[in-house]
């Protein structure tokens, strides 16, 4: 990796300790040579031109609202933690104070986390995306219904989930809200999506493991009192409003979200530090 002289800073406002944290690795940036763009996640627009370099200072939800925008550029991006799990956050603020001169030389790790394509047909129009999501889509109803979705994967029937909703992930999601509906752990290099139904109304739906290379069309039924409020919800940051008979069309992502990390990043070691992986 060639040397890094531009950052672009991404940092949660509302955050006391990620305003405490951004301002100190930006100094240290500076003070190290670095050319230094702040974007705040809680701004309307996101506007920068580009970097060698990404740094996202607050909880996953920093690093997710990065990727979404880093991703087209080719941008890495950096997670530092300064939220409550910070389970894609690849330092902490301590470590990465004591080495700045090692990142900006180009020598942390380049991690490659595929990315999911989700976009919304209506009939033969198509109303939303392809968008890019790197944790998962969550199909789900805000009313205490259950509702029917019809799933199939490359061009055939898979399955009819009745139930709360469904989650579809990549690896990088499966420790996030598909964790919480009983889905695996999957290790991040692997190429697939994640199916986890949520709350389904029978013994026999679990979740599958599915190869990513094939197209996954998940179509909203009626409901059985008629219409109700369905809602297609990507990294929980953009959503959009689903009617009967609307299909969601999830496949991979052309491109793949880059993330660094030091020389020493263990994926078992983030497992068992953030999720208590393997403790008795």
């Amino acid at each position: 990796m060639k040397r890094i002289r531009n950052v672009v800073l991404f940092y949660n406002s509302k955050r006391r300790k990620a305003l405490t944290y951004a301002a100190a690795i930006e100094r240290r940036l500076r003070a190290a040579g670095a050319k230094v763009c702040r974007v705040c996640v809680n701004d309307e627009y996101c506007d920068f031109k580009t970097a060698d370099a990404a740094v996202a200072v607050g909880g996953d939800g920093t690093v997710l609202y990065a990727a979404r925008h880093v991703t087209a550029k080719g941008i890495p991006v950096l997670g530092i933690n300064a939220g409550g799990l910070g389970f894609l956050s690849g330092v902490e603020k301590k470590e990465f104070l004591g080495s700045v001169d090692e990142f900006l030389a180009g020598r942390f790790h380049r991690i490659k986390r595929s990315l999911l394509s989700v976009s919304v047909r209506r009939g033969k129009r198509n109303l939303f995306g392809p968008l890019p999501a790197m944790n998962d889509c969550v199909i789900r109803s805000p009313e205490s219904r259950a509702f029917t979705l019809l799933a199939s994967y490359g061009g055939k029937f898979l399955a009819e989930y009745f139930g709360d909703g469904l989650i579809v992930s990549t690896p990088s999601g499966s420790t996030a809200y598909s964790l919480a509906a009983s889905g695996p752990i999957v290790m991040p290099q692997l190429e697939v999506v994640l199916l986890s139904p949520i709350c389904p109304h029978t013994l026999t739906h679990r979740p599958i493991v599915l190869p990513a290379s094939g197209d996954l069309r998940v179509a909203v039924k009626n409901g059985r009192y008629g219409p109700q409020a369905v809602t297609l919800s990507m990294d929980g940051q953009e959503n959009f409003r689903l009617e009967p008979g609307d299909e969601v069309v999830i496949r991979r992502h052309p491109r793949c979200f880059e993330m660094l990390a030091p020389q020493s990043f263990s994926y078992f070691d983030i497992l068992r530090r953030k999720l208590s992986w393997g403790e008795r």
